[in-house]
């Protein structure tokens, strides 16, 4: 006579244990990714501490920035106008500085400035960078125009290329006070 095995019973209090073990690590490591991501989320949403001089670059930075996409901007019409470059490769240049000029505004829009003189650095530099940016995107719309989009005067869009430039010179000529008011 053999005396029964309890081999089921062992393998289903390992089972129930393993179980166990593999879901407390499961939800230990949610959670632990939950606490990280919730305290990545929070920590963007402090508020910078910054000197006065930090705060004064960080504008002249993103006024940097705008003013290098305007500057791109005014040549892509220059080469479009005189048959250098087609409106694709023109539409393609002019949209990549449209993310430029994004880029430019996140800085400056997040930024939170230490003092009077780095806060009235930060409005010149949104107002030059609003100017800018309605340059731009009239230069693009300049450019759908001239690839026989059905865009016109009666919707705001320059047909003349001296138009576009103009807007873009005039831009660039308030990004430059900014720059020089921040001592660049």
């Amino acid at each position: 006579m053999t005396t029964p095995r309890r081999p089921l019973a062992r393998t289903a209090t390992r089972t129930t244990r393993r179980t166990t073990v593999r879901t407390t690590v499961r939800t230990t490591a949610t959670l632990a990714c939950v606490l990280l991501a919730t305290s990545a989320a929070l920590s963007s949403c402090t508020a910078s501490r910054q000197e006065p001089g930090q705060a004064v670059a960080a504008v002249a930075d993103a006024v940097e920035l705008a003013d290098s996409a305007v500057a791109t901007t005014n040549l892509t019409v220059v080469l479009l106008d005189g048959g250098d470059l087609v409106a694709p490769v023109a539409d393609t240049a002019i949209s990549d500085q449209i993310g430029e000029l994004s880029d430019a505004s996140s800085a400056l829009t997040t930024l939170v400035p230490p003092d009077d003189t780095s806060s009235a650095l930060r409005v010149q530099g949104l107002a030059a960078l609003a100017m800018a940016v309605d340059a731009v995107v009239s230069a693009r719309a300049w450019v759908a125009h001239t690839a026989g989009g059905d865009l016109g005067p009666d919707g705001g869009v320059p047909t003349d290329p001296r138009d576009v430039v103009d807007a873009l010179d005039e831009a660039a000529d308030q990004l430059e006070a900014v720059l020089t008011e921040a001592g660049r």
